[in-house]
């Protein structure tokens, strides 16, 4: 096995999202090598395409990485998790009349936004694995 690929199956358990950004880029540089002798609709759709594999690819990362989560916390003595949770809105709305020129105007805006933050911190191991080990597994 190649050393690239030995890189990449050691992120795809350690940092799920770096081994997303890793395949991601060598599958779209392939792809998109392949499809440049091709017209520009062509380009245009195969770039559509790409986008939504990312899309779905990132999904994918996610539950890797809650995955990955969810066995350093099967694996530590001690878990300690803080969450941080903040929802907040806002709006605007406004109208003008102008009686010289028998205009009027109304106008609304809003705005939200919601933060979650969660912070693991992970003490000791209960359990003896390494990376190797559930590598094999796999």
């Amino acid at each position: 096995m190649s050393k690239w690929k030995n890189t990449k199956k050691v992120l795809m358990y350690t940092s799920p999202l770096a081994w997303l950004v890793a395949e991601g880029a060598q599958k779209s540089t392939e792809l998109m090598s392949l499809a440049s002798n091709k017209s520009l609709s062509e380009l245009k759709l195969e770039a559509e395409k790409q986008k939504v594999q990312m899309q779905f690819a990132q999904e994918q990362a996610k539950v890797e990485q809650e995955l990955a989560i969810a066995r350093r916390i099967d694996n530590a003595e001690e878990v300690e998790i803080e969450e941080f949770y903040d929802n907040s809105a806002s709006g605007k709305a406004g109208l003008t009349l102008d009686g010289a020129n028998e205009t009027a105007s109304l106008g609304a805006s809003g705005e939200g936004r919601k933060v979650t933050k969660r912070v693991y911190h992970f003490r000791g191991r209960a359990k003896e694995e390494s990376i190797t080990q559930l590598m094999e597994e796999n």
